[in-house]
């Protein structure tokens, strides 16, 4: 029941894929996380950038405000309005460069028409008069001065003893000084957020550099333990210790397969050994004995027959997990099968099958294990094989001669080839010994009340255990 092996034409090597190269079709850990260090840095500076200049703006505008309203108190301080409606500043408002000609610094004092009084600095221009809303209440907007500067202008309606209507008092400064105040800040900020990044992203790159240093021996071990082998050994993070110790499941997982296939290659060699020397020495011989050479060749097919068995079962134990089988449908196939190849001896082949009973493993695996059990009962029954399957696993028995309590140990010790070591138990118990210690599964060998073998394969006892 041992699948053939598959073609490969003489000569022709094997398709070994190459792997791929360091960093092919990948951005580095350590440019990934150097650029998203990047974008947050920029990110965070800009918007925090934008959000002290708006401030400082805010700040400034409100402090050349409040200087402008302090002026307009003072202009209000002074206002004198004689009997006859006349208007009069007493004396000077504070500010030198009101006396200084289109300086920048202007007030004036309106009746809402005509302009009653004014700085010297304003010299015969006029500042517009916006009527207030509110009298008493300060306004604050801008203004275009006597050169066409932009002007911020402070202005509010007082009304005066011996006024007849209330006075427009207004105080306008050119902005231009604020305006070089807030340039110079924000420079002097985007220096600053530029060179706190600059140093940030060099910090982090350090910082990451650092970190993965790690990674960078773990690579620099892994290329010596290719020339050499063993095992990655030595203190690391605790972040990299799952790695470090899947890698050395890896490791241990293809050192044990390699000794496996060196040990089965040796097996193979020593047994192929004999039946060859005793086919050349036949076939030298004047007379070679057919018989003798056919005997020779069906052990040198029975050696090939197990040693394919013990390469699937080492496949499957490399492979990941197929779920589960069910038993029933497979076990009627291949009792057909075995019907119609034992068809001449009358043999009895009774199915007691669970329709909801599975084994672990893929259908193929299940097929394999009890296709070989149920040809090595056909083989050495006499009459009649039973085989039953239920949530415990599968049992097949026979009517043969049975194995020994010898044999019995043999056969339950992995590594023994049972075609060998008892003659007469059958090839296939070899096969299924290696699959179920792949596939996880008891094996267990027994006396049938049949008066044969009973053998039982079926899930191990911790995994019938409940949770």
């Amino acid at each position: 029941m041992t699948p053939p092996p598959l073609p490969i034409a003489e000569g022709s090597p094997l398709p070994i894929p190459s792997p791929p190269k360091a960093g092919e079709g990948a951005i580095s850990l350590r440019v990934r996380l150097i650029l998203a260090a990047v974008l947050w840095l920029a990110l965070a500076l800009g918007v925090g950038g934008v959000v002290l200049g708006h401030a400082f703006r805010d700040a400034a505008d409100h402090g050349f405000n409040e200087r402008l309203g302090a002026h307009l108190r003072a202009l209000s301080a002074v206002v004198e309005v004689a009997e006859g409606g006349a208007v009069t500043v007493g004396r000077p408002v504070g500010e030198p460069r009101f006396e200084q000609a289109y300086s920048g610094w202007y007030w004036q004092v309106s009746d809402g028409t005509k302009v009653l009084a004014r700085s010297r600095s304003l010299w015969d221009f006029a500042l517009p008069v916006v009527t207030a809303s509110q009298p008493g209440a300060v306004h604050v907007r801008r203004e275009s001065g006597p050169r066409g500067e932009v002007l911020a202008l402070v202005e509010r309606d007082l009304v005066f003893p011996g006024a007849s209507t209330p006075l427009h008092l207004a105080v306008a400064a050119e902005r231009r000084e604020v305006e070089a105040e807030i340039a110079r800040f924000d420079l002097l900020l985007a220096l600053s957020a530029g060179g706190l990044g600059l140093g940030l992203v060099a910090a982090v790159a350090l910082q990451i550099g650092f970190g993965l240093r790690p990674l960078g021996r773990l690579a620099a071990e892994l290329k010596t333990l290719r020339a050499t082998g063993g095992r990655l050994d030595g203190p690391v993070p605790a972040e990299v210790a799952p790695l470090v110790a899947a890698v050395n499941q890896v490791l241990d997982h293809d050192a044990a397969l390699i000794a496996r296939a060196r040990t089965h290659m040796g097996n193979l060699a020593h047994g192929l050994k004999t039946p060859l020397a005793v086919l050349e020495a036949e076939l030298a011989a004047p007379n070679p004995d057919r018989a003798v050479m056919a005997a020779q060749a069906e052990r040198l097919a029975r050696l090939v027959d197990v040693h394919l068995g013990r390469a699937r079962a080492e496949a499957v134990a490399s492979a990941p997990a197929m779920g589960e089988a069910l038993v029933a449908p497979l076990a009627a196939d291949i009792a057909a099968a075995l019907g119609k190849i034992h068809a001449g001896r009358g043999l009895g082949l009774d199915l007691d099958c669970d329709p909801a009973a599975r084994l672990p493993g893929s259908a193929d695996d299940v097929a394999e294990i009890l296709g070989n059990l149920m040809d090595n009962a056909c083989k050495w029954s006499k009459v009649r094989v039973r085989v039953i399957a239920d949530a415990h696993g599968v049992t097949v028995e026979d009517d043969g001669p049975g194995l020994s309590p010898e044999q019995v140990v043999a056969a339950t010790r992995r590594g023994i080839r049972l075609d060998e070591a008892a003659p007469g138990s059958g090839l296939g118990l070899a096969i299924v010994a290696d699959l179920a210690d792949a596939l996880g599964l008891d094996l267990e060998f027994g006396r049938s009340d049949l008066g044969g073998l009973k053998v039982r394969v079926g899930p191990s006892a911790a995994r019938l255990r409940p949770d």
